[in-house]
């Protein structure tokens, strides 16, 4: 059996799953489109599976918005396909792989691999915030306004039953695990995504603050530097070699700290100003904790700052 055949023969069986999984909600949680009439034979198995379907839709009132393939952007190798709140939706012509791109940031990043996966795991893990008659369900939501962290794990969990692979979900799966205080389990979920995806710096990050947090600061070391070197022309290869930088500082390591910030500074000249003005953002905000590691990050790269030394002490001086 080919790739290809074998692609579209899981891409069947899962697209019908997912409009199974689609057709236990009330009418008008979701607006379907009639299948589509054509398609171009070169769309990768998972997308054409999913669009025999349906031509596009509107899912849990709009939460997600798929376009008629009438619509679609290409851009290079990628077809912009929806988009979730904000941020655009796309597919990559050659995998079938799903990148959602953050509208506030600008990240790229890979929700699944197999798009007819993906959209069957996002649907059910929906699931856990809306109930069947498009409800949202109480409870979820935390003090700060965003899921809680039961509910952000269980969402994440749901959507790599159905795509163990996808990168972003298990990154943020880590990140709900470590904010719930299970540092150990956040880990483990984090050296799987980079043992898969090794050039997701931020996951390298995320994982050398857990090591910082155990007292590892060697191995917190090593996964900074990992960060910056999985794409040294990353826009934040420089700030993750700032980070290198400050763990020296924290392990009395003036010679690597003064190598490491030679580096970030040629990967960034304006990193340590922009570290400083995070910092100063930090400290009105009354993020104390957060305004410290911009400091030290700023004192890593450049430790004579009187700036940074001046708003050093000023951050000591904060009570919480």
């Amino acid at each position: 059996m080919s790739r290809r055949s074998h692609g579209a023969s899981e891409g069947g069986e899962a697209a019908l799953r997912l409009r199974a999984a689609l057709d236990k909600y009330a009418d008008g949680v979701h607006r379907l489109r009639e299948p589509a009439a054509a398609l171009d034979a070169d769309l990768p198995a998972a997308v054409t599976a999913v669009y025999r379907l349906f031509d596009g839709a509107d899912l849990f009132h709009e939460a997600l918005i798929l376009y008629p393939n009438a619509s679609w952007t290409r851009d290079g190798g990628r077809m912009q396909v929806g988009e979730m709140g904000t941020d655009a939706l796309w597919v990559d012509m050659a995998t079938g792989a799903v990148w959602r791109m953050e509208e506030d940031t600008g990240e790229w990043l890979c929700e699944g691999t197999q798009f007819d996966r993906w959209l069957w795991g996002w649907v059910e893990a929906e699931a856990v915030l809306y109930d069947h008659e498009g409800e949202f369900r109480a409870g979820v939501i935390g003090p700060q306004g965003d899921l809680n962290e039961g509910t952000a794990i269980e969402h994440e969990r749901r959507l790599l039953r159905r795509d163990r692979s996808a990168a972003s979900p298990r990154w943020r799966l880590a990140r709900a695990l470590a904010r719930a205080g299970n540092i150990e389990a956040a880990r483990h979920e984090l050296e799987l995504v980079v043992e898969e995806h090794p050039r997701f710096g931020w996951a390298w990050y995320d994982l050398s603050r857990l090591s910082e947090a155990l007292g590892e600061l060697a191995g917190a070391r090593e996964e900074a530097l990992a960060a910056a070197e999985a794409d040294p022309h990353y826009e934040h290869a420089g700030f993750f070699l700032g980070w290198a930088a400050r763990l020296a500082v924290l392990a009395g390591d003036e010679p690597a700290r003064a190598e490491l910030a030679a580096r970030a500074r040629a990967a960034d000249a304006a990193l340590g100003q922009r570290q400083l003005d995070g910092a100063r953002a930090s400290l009105e905000a009354g993020e104390i904790d957060a305004a410290r590691e911009l400091v030290q990050v700023a004192l890593a790269i450049e430790p004579r700052d009187l700036g940074a030394l001046d708003l050093k002490k000023l951050i000591e001086e904060t009570p919480r």
